[in-house]
């Protein structure tokens, strides 16, 4: 472990591990340590993560550099993992075969007594294979067209089957603190296309990180949790009229922009929030307009 934890770090409302451990798992562990929980990163490389933070290094793709994973007791774990790269192996090695070899180890109590601690996995909207801007929610059909979507609705399969409780939640473009693509893509001179519309869903990074708290804490109260969260703002919007307010914003003219390529990736899909919504979760950022805003 990188950095030693005082007494007074233990005195806490429990033991969180963040697997993967990126920006936003970063941001994460501090609404964790604000709140008095112990929060320990675990990632490949250790030296970006701050010094505040508890550090593990791990390798999910070797089983062996794991077995640290069962020699503690975690009361949650918060698994945010990024492939190398956007290819279909790079995935299946990280989604798959890295979250297996993770479930494994977290499989594998101290004792009989012990229990299996809740895992909470980002997961993403790209399950939906939906293209004709109809609405989706935690019961539609999923059924992926991409490869990113087809990995992530089978690594949801590895949770559901995981021996202790779990929820996937499936985020939807995650957006803020620092530049937005979109608008570098503004900057280059470059907008997409208005006409076909394609509906957006994004969500702002400060809300994924407090429903991260949101669902720990319904956990910890006893509360049930499902087995999937939809995770989007209250807005999904064309993604045009998302630039052309970006590009307003940014006193950048829409008459100097050119036409370019549709994004593809999100696919044209209106996610609804409600379940969500209804488990008591407040939105910081319930648009675009409000997230953006702060940028």
């Amino acid at each position: 472990m990188a950095n030693s934890l005082t007494s007074q770090q233990l005195k806490t409302k429990g033991k969180v591990l963040l697997v993967g451990c990126g920006e936003l798992g970063i941001q994460t562990a501090g609404l964790l340590q604000a709140d008095h929980y112990e929060a320990v990163g675990a990632r490949r490389t250790i030296q970006s993560l701050p010094e505040s933070i508890a550090a593990l290094s791990i390798d999910i793709t070797q089983p062996a550099s794991l077995a640290v994973l069962s020699e503690q007791q975690w009361d949650a774990v918060i698994v945010t993992l990024t492939a190398d790269s956007f290819t279909a192996d790079a995935y299946r090695r990280t989604y798959i075969e890295g979250l297996h070899h993770v479930l494994q180890s977290l499989s594998r109590p101290l004792s009989a007594q012990a229990v299996s601690p809740l895992v909470l996995f980002a997961s993403s909207t790209s399950v939906y294979g939906q293209t004709d801007g109809s609405s989706v929610d935690e019961s539609s059909v999923t059924v992926p067209t991409s490869f990113s979507g087809q990995t992530m609705l089978e690594a949801e399969a590895l949770i559901e089957q995981y021996s202790g409780p779990a929820s996937s939640i499936r985020f939807g473009g995650i957006y803020g603190r620092g530049k937005s693509r979109l608008v570098s893509r503004l900057e280059a001179g470059e907008i997409c296309p208005r006409e076909p519309a394609m509906i957006s869903n994004r969500i702002h990074i400060d809300d994924c990180c407090r429903i991260f708290m949101h669902l720990l804490w319904r956990y910890q109260a006893g509360q049930p949790l499902e087995s999937i969260y939809l995770a989007v703002d209250s807005q999904p919007t064309p993604l045009y009229e998302v630039m052309q307010w970006l590009a307003n914003k940014n006193r950048i003219s829409l008459a100097s922009l050119r036409q370019g390529a549709a994004s593809g990736r999100g696919g044209n899909k209106r996610c609804l929030n409600h379940r969500l919504l209804d488990s008591g979760f407040s939105l910081q950022y319930p648009s675009f307009k409000e997230g953006f805003s702060d940028e």
